[in-house]
């Protein structure tokens, strides 16, 4: 019985660093905009 290899292509070390500094820009850009929306909402609805 033959055992096949993965079709998953392995990707080198360079793609994942890429990827990795795509990923934390894009949580940076995610957080600021749930931040801005929380501070327009407080502003919104400030009590004073």
């Amino acid at each position: 019985m033959k055992i096949f290899e993965s079709n998953v292509p392995q990707m080198d070390a360079a793609e994942w660093e890429k990827r990795k500094h795509s990923n934390k820009r894009l949580g940076y850009v995610i957080g600021a905009l749930v931040l801005l929306i929380f501070l327009g909402s407080i502003w919104k609805y400030r009590p004073f």
